[in-house]
């Protein structure tokens, strides 16, 4: 009995300095995240301006986003962006991951890190440099070319038809980071799938899509719920394109082209002093992307037991 109690007193003991130890963490934990989202989510109730006392409104603030114009052209230009933009570089970027794991392809190092240095370029400046490129609608080097060809100049952000677009294109510049996972995870492939696939006949195309697509699905589902996060979140980006596109007046150039989410909470909380339509808008941000993170785990997973794997 002896020695069970003094046992017992040392796993006591152990629990105890293990708690401690994270104590820190936990204190941080509790004010740093989960006191500031659920006082964002009082706030989102609440009609305030920063400087007054927060007053109840209750769901106003949600009801007034549903009569919101601006609102749903963020969200939508979100959608676009997120599909395109989100989908159209993780194909381009898993594509050109294949394309240089190929043993064949002469200067892989070389163009491994060609495509993967524009990813360095931070987005407020990947923005700017755009400047010269698209500009408004008489400057930028398409337009002038445009205008060499006798064609029609187009202005690039500041139709709400084709602002969502240039931000699309842009946002190509930075598929090199997604690349690099994506050949992370091609080059830990077993290679027997490959060579049987030669053996057999298999062409490029279908030993990509029978093969490598199948057996990255782990790296797939981290780069889905990665890039619809940064779908949903996206701010920097379309702020600068604003900013080049002569269109500092009205903050979300011209006609709130480049309206998205989070540029919209921001001009809300600290153009308007809404805080309340901003925490609202915050909170839509958090219920769209834990939903569709839910549809996605869950249709990844049925194609995995489908799969049998």
């Amino acid at each position: 009995m002896r020695r069970t109690d003094t046992v017992s007193r040392l796993l006591t003991r152990r629990n105890r300095m293990g708690y401690l130890y994270i104590l820190p963490w936990v204190i941080g934990f509790l004010f740093l995240q989960v006191f500031p989202i659920a006082y964002s989510f009082y706030i989102s109730l609440t009609k305030w301006d920063l400087l007054g006392t927060p007053s109840f409104v209750g769901w106003e603030n949600f009801r007034g986003l549903l009569e919101d114009e601006i609102f749903f052209l963020a969200l939508r230009n979100n959608l676009l962006f997120m599909v395109f933009g989100v989908g159209g570089g993780l194909l381009l970027s898993l594509f050109m991951a294949a394309l240089i794991s190929e043993p064949a392809v002469p200067g892989r190092g070389f163009f491994r890190v060609l495509f993967f240095l524009p990813s360095l370029v931070m987005p407020v400046a990947l923005g700017l440099m755009m400047a010269p490129i698209f500009g408004t609608e008489n400057y930028g080097l398409i337009n002038l070319v445009l205008k060499k060809l006798g064609l029609g100049q187009v202005e690039w952000l500041g139709d709400p038809g084709l602002a969502i677009w240039t931000v699309v294109i842009v946002n190509f510049w930075t598929v090199g980071a997604s690349m690099i996972i994506f050949l992370a995870g091609i080059t830990n492939l077993p290679r027997s799938y490959y060579e049987a696939a030669a053996i057999d006949g298999a062409g490029w195309w279908t030993r990509l899509f029978r093969i490598t697509v199948p057996l990255l699905s782990p790296v797939l589902l981290f780069q889905l719920i990665s890039g619809l996060i940064y779908g949903l979140r996206i701010f920097d980006l379309p702020a600068a394109l604003a900013n080049i596109g002569g269109s500092r007046s009205v903050m979300m150039g011209k006609d709130n082209s480049l309206a998205f989410l989070v540029f919209y909470l921001y001009t809300k909380a600290f153009r308007y002093w809404e805080m309340g339509s901003a925490a609202a808008i915050g909170w839509v941000v958090f219920l769209v992307g834990f939903a569709l993170t839910v549809v996605i785990i869950r249709y990844m997973r049925g194609s995995s037991q489908e799969g049998g794997v």
